[in-house]
């Protein structure tokens, strides 16, 4: 078990950092999709939601104007570093950061047409794709590394192994997505059976303070909630759960309706493109650390250098796909074989 607190790697990282205050608190709970989260004021980007002006002033500037759902998690980081070194402008995008509570929402807010695309963990989207929503996944999001996703308890928890998560209950920000999915990879390495725990909805924001409440005796946490627990309550790591069967697994990627690809494939095309020079910049991490402070506040310097990032794929891979939906059977999230070329045809 690991207290997870900014080293003096971080420390020495720090100087090469500007960050901005505050905590971007949206992850969870009732938010809307027409609002972006606080914590993006000051940015210079364009975080207000599905606004009017933003539509008038990409009109007004030849651009093509679109709203794109978005987590406050660094998993989603390649779209914050697109926005900063103005590759959505080059490829004649206006785009507007939607941030969202989970990949839920962000999937059923492009279904009902509120955004033109969206980054959803693949779960969330194979499981709609597999009831008949019409979804097409245009460039791959972000990979695992180890301790990205991790299980966390309280400081001085008398819980120090995963077995000892049995009847007790976890912290999530939705159930049935990759949070439960890879929770429950890891309960099952340790001999825990899934149906022992309960599972709560708690937003990222809030779970390192149900932590040291003791409401909940464990929580699923993304980075850079990982790094801010450990910092500001002293949530310690209990397990990493992107390893063993869940090690380097694809989380994520960005997805449209088909229908809208097919009615603008050039739009699709230059989104695309851009992502995928944003993600060939992210391998640099110095690129990522930039980023952060423009949708990810309240955490100094340090902090961001103590992130753990993820890999952000530059292609799109039938292969690692299917593996997600092929994980998903075995763990009983889907009843039947999922194809996930349907998911990458116009």
């Amino acid at each position: 078990m690991r207290f997870r607190q900014a080293s003096g790697r971080a420390l020495l990282g720090a100087a090469a950092v500007a960050l901005v205050a505050g905590l971007a608190g949206c992850t969870g709970g009732p938010a809307s999709s027409a609002q972006a989260g606080p914590g993006l004021s000051g940015t210079g980007l364009s975080g207000t939601g599905l606004s009017g002006t933003g539509q008038s002033s990409a009109a007004n500037s030849g651009l093509t104007h679109v709203d794109v759902g978005v987590l406050p998690i660094i998993d989603d980081a390649p779209v914050y570093v697109a926005l900063q070194h103005g590759l959505f402008d080059a490829h004649g995008l206006d785009v507007t950061p939607v941030i969202l509570n989970s990949g839920e929402q962000a999937t059923q807010d492009l279904l009902s047409g509120q955004l033109q695309f969206t980054f959803s963990n693949y779960v969330t989207t194979i499981l709609a794709a597999s009831q008949g929503a019409q979804l097409r996944v245009v460039a791959d999001g972000a990979q695992t590394l180890p301790n990205t996703n991790d299980l966390m308890v309280a400081r001085n928890s008398s819980i120090r192994s995963v077995a000892q998560l049995r009847g007790k209950t976890i912290a999530v920000n939705a159930v049935g997505n990759i949070a439960t999915m890879m929770t429950d990879a890891t309960l099952r390495a340790y001999g825990v059976p899934v149906d022992s725990v309960h599972y709560v909805v708690v937003p990222f924001p809030d779970m390192a303070g149900e932590l040291a409440a003791h409401t909940v005796n464990a929580a699923w946490v993304s980075e850079p909630f990982i790094t801010q627990a450990g910092e500001q309550t002293g949530a310690e790591e209990l397990a990493d759960t992107a390893s063993g069967s869940m090690a380097s697994f694809p989380i994520a990627g960005y997805a449209t309706l088909r229908s809208y690809a097919r009615a603008n494939p050039a739009v699709v095309a230059e989104f695309t493109a851009a992502l995928v020079q944003a993600e060939a910049l992210s391998a640099n991490r110095s690129v990522v650390e930039q980023a952060i402070p423009t949708y990810i506040s309240g955490m100094r310097p340090a902090m961001v250098s103590a992130v753990q990032l993820d890999q952000y794929p530059t292609a799109l891979s039938a292969a690692r796909l299917q593996r997600v939906a092929d994980t998903m059977l075995s763990a009983g999230l889907l009843s039947k074989p999922f194809n996930v070329s349907q998911l990458l045809s116009s």
